[in-house]
C-alpha cells in the first residue's frame, strides 16, 4: 500500500472521528459544528464518497451535521471558507464593517494586525 498524503489525511480524520460521527477541536475534544463541517469538507475534497470512508465516516459526519441544524450553526466567521469554496451562500456571512479600519491599531479587532484578529477569534470559540 502506498501512503500518499491523501491517504494519510483521510486516515487521520477516520481515526479521530468521535463515536457520534462528529469531530472536535482536538483528538479528545467534544463535538463541534465548526470542526465537523470542515472535517467533512476535507474528506470530500480528498475524494471520499458520500457514504465512503472507514465505518461510513462521511455518512456519519453528514448525519451529525444535519441532525444538529446544518452548516448555518457554524460561528459566523467560520462561514467564510465554505463560501470561498462555493458550498455556502455569501449572504450567510457577516460582513466586516469598513469602519473597523478607523479603529486605533492597538485595539484587538483592528483588521491590519491579523495575529490579534486570530487571537480574538480563538477567544470567541
Amino acid at each position: 500500500m502506498v501512503w500518499t498524503t491523501e491517504f494519510q489525511a483521510s486516515h487521520y480524520l477516520y481515526c479521530h472521528q468521535n463515536e457520534d460521527g462528529s469531530w472536535g477541536f482536538h483528538i479528545e475534544g467534544h463535538s463541534t459544528m465548526f470542526c465537523t463541517t470542515f472535517s467533512y469538507i476535507c474528506m470530500r475534497i480528498l475524494g471520499v464518497g458520500l457514504d465512503g470512508g472507514k465505518d461510513n465516516a462521511s455518512a456519519r459526519g453528514r448525519k451529525w451535521i444535519r441532525d444538529h441544524g446544518g452548516v448555518t450553526f457554524i460561528p459566523s466567521w467560520g462561514n467564510i471558507w465554505p463560501s470561498i469554496l462555493g458550498l455556502f451562500d455569501w449572504s450567510g456571512c457577516n460582513p466586516m464593517p469598513q469602519e473597523f479600519w478607523f479603529f486605533p491599531s492597538f485595539l484587538p479587532m483592528h483588521p491590519d494586525d491579523s495575529l490579534k484578529v486570530r487571537h480574538l477569534c480563538a477567544k470567541i470559540i
